[in-house]
């Protein structure tokens, strides 16, 4: 219906014809694309026939579009067929199955942001567990927080999100929309910056589900207060960090940051380019994907190692001020568990929950252990850059301050001057220096809108320095157990080893060899989580893991022949044996640690 055909209805309305007339009207609103100043002067033409209030017209228009919406996305969804099902059985069966989603999420177009591509996929999974992962996608602007957020989606069926367009946030709180074990999706770009939006993301974030604090007339025709209650539990996934950057909000998510330097800016130019070198479009059969999605199950997990995991969090140096860590450890477990969920049918059963395997935490880590650490130190990568800047930009002034006989106290650095050190906007200098201050990388001394900046002596200025969960092979030490797993982000696979590691390059690209995965699952079950009295003797335990570690413990001719031989199963050769990280390998090399 045209605006012209929809105003002749109005115009004929009475009172007692409205509630026949509005479903019609709204009908006619949705499908035909009405203006909104157009919507506005049907509104008030109705309250002008009938009386009706137009903020009543309103509340009833946006519960209508938003329900619309929500059917419309799910009507959209194709069914799950046969062939897809099956292909999900296949992927849950493949231990390589989180590398080869973070892979496919790089077919659809995003270059690199390997470890936001998995950590961001895992939190949508999150959704199917009590505890669903809300994430803050944090990053400059046109730095593709947004293309991220909406290809990862590409993954996951239209029932397991919702996602909030420009209308008004009245809408997802009057809509007829279920929004248990769902994300609830917001873009920056659409303009969802209001303090009602602001609003009900807060009470989401704090308590896990939607409420609405609202007043309206009752039949007698007073004014009452009414709270509406949307159950969850409904996580938050967003690149709408303006308004949550207050800790109480920080500490209820997992920041992430999009890799916005120069020389992954050039990547991405490159990438486009060759695109549209070759005029083809990437193309991904999504339906696997969402019939892996309706196939986790929704069962209990249990960690039976997050003990072990916290005693070696106790013997780490930290900082004192450590409380949002009471909220990040469990958000990790969530992750390791629903890497496990994933893995379901990979994964040992017992009284109907599923136990956690030392692979779902090795996962879990690789994904999840830096933008952790930032978290519970307070720094970004961005903040570490902006204090290597000062660090350099001082020791060159102080060089040429000492010719001048000047000293070294009287010199700083200013906002002017690391903007231009970094080819950074200043507005985005500024923006990261109190991250940096609060962090304990630099000194700021403020005079009035001027800031001058001084390094803070042995501050440390990489990444690396600041670490708070074990490695895997830490943990397997530590538990005494090993096992294998495909790193998610190099598609390699990996096997604890007492006291080696190894780690195998597949021969050919695109494959995965397990290391008798099935053999060292049934040596390396987890014990811990068994009662007491059906725990293997501490003769059994040692003769179990005399069979992974071998005699390497006393001849060192026999590790390396033991090694050569897990390589050869991996279908690799081995490279060499090293006290640390070695350089790149081939892809058929293998690197084993000691």
């Amino acid at each position: 219906m045209t605006f012209q055909d929809l105003l002749k209805r109005v115009e004929g309305a009475k009172p007692e014809t409205l509630p026949a007339l509005l479903p019609e009207l709204f009908k006619g609103l949705y499908e035909g694309g009405l203006l909104d100043s157009e919507v506005e002067a049907l509104f008030l033409t109705l309250k002008r026939k009938t009386g009706v209030s137009v903020a009543a017209l309103r509340k009833d228009w946006a519960r209508y579009r938003a329900t619309r919406d929500a059917q419309a996305r799910e009507e959209e969804a194709p069914p799950i067929t046969p062939e897809a099902r099956e292909a999900a059985r296949e992927l849950s069966e493949d231990p390589a199955l989180l590398h080869r989603a973070i892979r496919t999420i790089g077919e659809l177009g995003v270059v690199g942001e390997e470890e936001n591509r998995g950590l961001l996929y895992l939190a949508f999974l999150s959704a199917r567990t009590e505890a669903p992962i809300s994430v803050l996608v944090k990053g400059r602007s046109s730095s593709g927080k947004s293309f991220l957020v909406k290809q990862t989606l590409a993954l996951i069926p239209p029932r397991g999100y919702y996602e909030l367009s420009s209308m008004s946030a009245k809408a997802l709180v009057y809509a007829d929309v279920d929004f248990r074990h769902r994300h609830l999706v917001l873009y920056e770009e659409d303009g969802l910056n209001s303090e009602e939006v602001l609003y009900l993301v807060r009470t989401l974030l704090s308590e896990g589900q939607i409420r609405y604090l609202t007043v309206e007339k009752t039949p007698q025709g007073r004014m009452a207060a009414r709270e509406i209650v949307r159950p969850g539990p409904t996580g938050l996934i967003t690149t709408l960090t303006k308004g949550l950057t207050k800790e109480d909000n920080e500490t209820r998510t997992f920041s992430l940051y999009m890799n916005d330097t120069k020389g992954h800016t050039l990547r991405v130019v490159q990438a486009l380019a060759e695109r549209e070198a070759r005029g083809a479009r990437p193309e991904v059969d999504p339906a696997p994907w969402h019939a892996l999605y309706e196939a986790l199950p929704q069962v209990e997990v249990v960690v039976p190692f997050a003990p072990a995991i916290a005693r070696l969090l106790e013997a780490q140096d930290l900082p004192e001020d450590l409380t949002r860590l009471r909220r990040d450890f469990g958000r990790f477990l969530t992750l390791v568990k629903v890497a496990a969920l994933l893995h379901h049918a990979r994964r040992e059963a017992r009284e109907g929950r599923l136990v956690a395997t030392l692979e779902d935490y090795a996962l879990a880590y690789h994904l999840a252990a830096r933008p952790l650490a930032r978290s519970v130190h307070t720094v970004s990568p961005q903040a570490l850059a902006l204090a290597v800047a000062v660090r350099e930009v001082h020791e060159a002034k102080v060089e040429e301050a000492a010719g001048k006989n000047v000293p070294e106290g009287a010199v700083a650095v200013y906002v002017k001057e690391l903007a231009r050190h970094l080819r950074w906007a200043k507005r985005t200098v500024q923006k990261w220096v109190d991250q940096a201050e609060a962090a304990g990388l630099v000194d700021v001394q403020r005079d009035g809108n001027r800031l001058a900046i001084r390094p803070v002596e042995g501050a440390p200025l990489e990444e690396a320095a600041f670490r708070l969960l074990p490695e895997p092979e830490r943990l397997a030490r530590e538990l005494g157990e090993g096992g294998s797993y495909v790193h998610p982000l190099t598609g390699e696979t990996c096997v604890l080893l007492l006291p080696q590691t190894a780690c195998a390059f597949p021969a050919k690209a695109g494959e995965n060899a397990v290391l008798n995965e099935e053999n060292q699952r049934a040596r390396h079950a987890h014990d811990r989580a068994r009662p007491p009295e059906e725990r293997p003797s501490g003769e059994e335990k040692s003769r179990a893991r005399s069979e992974v570690a071998s005699p390497s413990q006393n001849s060192e001719e026999c590790a390396r022949a033991e090694l050569e031989a897990l390589a050869k199963k991996a279908g690799g050769r081995l490279f060499k044996v090293v006290p640390s990280r070695a350089p790149a390998l081939e892809e058929d090399e293998v690197e084993v640690e000691l």
